[in-house]
């Protein structure tokens, strides 16, 4: 019975071993960075940056807003992390780079963030587009992760040509790396703030499931907003991404207990051989 002890004890080591609080990405003012892109024509106009409101311990927020008037494709964003392309280095490396391999048991990712729309304009309402979305970048073993990576973005708030959408799914390819995008069903009207929970989990095996990884990591984490012929801006209150080490999580039980009792098979088929 030792030596069945042991060996399950042996199994559990195999599992992650993040624990339940481990930050991924946490805004914080001083530990982000802050851009503009003036878009392809090099002439959108915009702001990131954050906002103070002198309150102790904090209380203030990050704005955000992009205007885009030739089609340009303008973004503002707050950003951490390493971006592909040879973009660089945004402030640090995240806090912890997730990983997510094809059958096997992964902690839940959770995304926790408080946003406010303050309003948008379609220049061109026949030809629009703005939006606030939260990315994820993502190695995928693929190819080199500055040639090409993946991405899982989730859009807040989706105006499109000629319409808000919102409970859609998209995929496309975007200077060369490939974009699951979802346009979130519950998203932002002008004026609303909101707090979202999010399992990013699901999200993530969607892209790895259409893009056929088998193993991905976390490289880069971007909250932005971005306008083709249009106007959008938006408040950043706090947002988070941590690891929710949770046992009982029904995305935990299931591949736990079938590597466990593979594991079970294993040891009472070696300790009845090492009887005989």
């Amino acid at each position: 019975m030792r030596g069945l002890a042991a060996i399950l004890v042996f199994g559990l080591m195999l599992f992650p071993t993040v624990a339940a609080s481990t930050p991924v990405f946490v805004f914080s003012p001083d530990k982000v960075r802050y851009e503009v892109w003036g878009g392809f024509n090099e002439d959108a106009v915009g702001n990131s940056s954050y906002v103070d409101v002198g309150l102790i311990g904090g209380g203030g927020y990050a704005r955000l807003w992009i205007n885009d008037t030739s089609g340009s494709w303008g973004l503002a964003k707050i950003s951490r992390g390493l971006m592909p392309h040879y973009w660089g280095l945004r402030y640090g490396l995240l806090d912890d780079e997730f990983e997510v391999k094809r059958n096997m048991p992964t902690w839940d990712l959770i995304l926790d963030i408080d946003l406010k729309l303050v309003n948008y304009t379609a220049y061109d309402p026949g030809n629009s587009s703005t939006n606030v979305a939260i990315v994820l970048f993502f190695d995928g073993y693929k190819e080199d992760y500055q040639v090409k990576c993946y991405q899982t973005e989730l859009q807040f708030f989706s105006y499109y040509k000629d319409n808000v959408y919102a409970n859609r799914v998209s995929y496309f390819e975007w200077r060369g790396d490939g974009v699951a995008q979802f346009k979130l069903a519950d998203n932002l009207k002008p004026g609303e703030y909101k707090h979202y929970s999010i399992r990013l989990n699901d999200y993530i095996q969607q892209m790895m499931d259409y893009y056929k990884l088998d193993h991905v990591k976390l490289k880069h984490v971007e909250i932005f907003t971005e306008a083709y012929k249009g106007y959008c801006e938006f408040e950043v209150y706090q947002a988070k991404i941590y690891v929710d080490h949770n046992l009982a999580s029904p995305h935990m039980i299931k591949p736990l207990t079938a590597i466990l009792i593979g594991i079970g098979f294993c040891a009472i088929a070696l300790l009845i051989f090492i009887r005989r």
